[in-house]
């Protein structure tokens, strides 16, 4: 079910997540759409509880992947929760000391071409024949964590469980999550402006 709320000018959105409320910017992204934008990186008190929530979610899990950058503080605290090292980071780009790194094509909704996620051969062999389980901060269409979940396949681990500190628009089962950021759609055929 899309989580669709009316824009009428009004410069932010108040969210709950994982018990304390922030005060999000409404960013547009099209002619009659807007996002409610939220930057989690260096929000320890929403990262802290939400990885507490999600911690007993993720349980079943032996390792975890996430993407850089906003990804690792979630994937680090739940990790630490649940008492589990090391976890993976994907990368979005090859670095010098990868070693035969694996790589996935896909189009996130972020970028306007198609992007590459990597990681290191070396990390790749600490994926073989584990539960996987795959953490972001905001899951959108989902084409990153399913880029993340080929990547888990192709080094030889299962994925296990998804979660993510928030989705957007739409609900989705297969991800654990503690909110939605709603989009907001205007009425007006010029977007919204008055």
């Amino acid at each position: 079910m899309a989580h669709i709320l009316p824009y009428n000018g009004q410069p932010t959105y108040d969210l709950e997540i994982a018990g304390t409320v922030r005060t999000l910017p409404l960013i547009q992204v099209s002619p009659d759409t807007w996002i409610a934008y939220y930057y989690s990186l260096g929000d320890t008190e929403v990262i802290d509880r939400a990885a507490r929530l999600l911690a007993p979610k993720m349980s079943g899990c032996e390792i975890f992947i996430t993407t850089e950058t906003k990804g690792i503080p979630l994937a680090h605290a739940i990790a630490t929760y649940l008492g589990l090292k090391p976890y993976v980071v994907c990368r979005k780009e090859v670095r010098p000391f990868m070693l035969s790194p694996l790589v996935v094509r896909y189009k996130p909704i972020t970028a306007k071409t198609e992007q590459e996620l990597f990681i290191d051969g070396r990390d790749g062999k600490k994926l073989v024949g584990r539960k996987v389980g795959i953490v972001d901060d905001i899951v959108s269409t989902g084409e990153t964590i399913q880029a993340m979940a080929e990547l888990v396949r192709r080094a030889g681990g299962v994925v296990f469980g998804k979660a993510a500190l928030l989705l957007e628009g739409d609900e989705r089962k297969d991800v654990e999550h503690l909110g939605i950021l709603p989009i907001f759609k205007s009425n007006n055929s010029q977007g919204g402006r008055s």
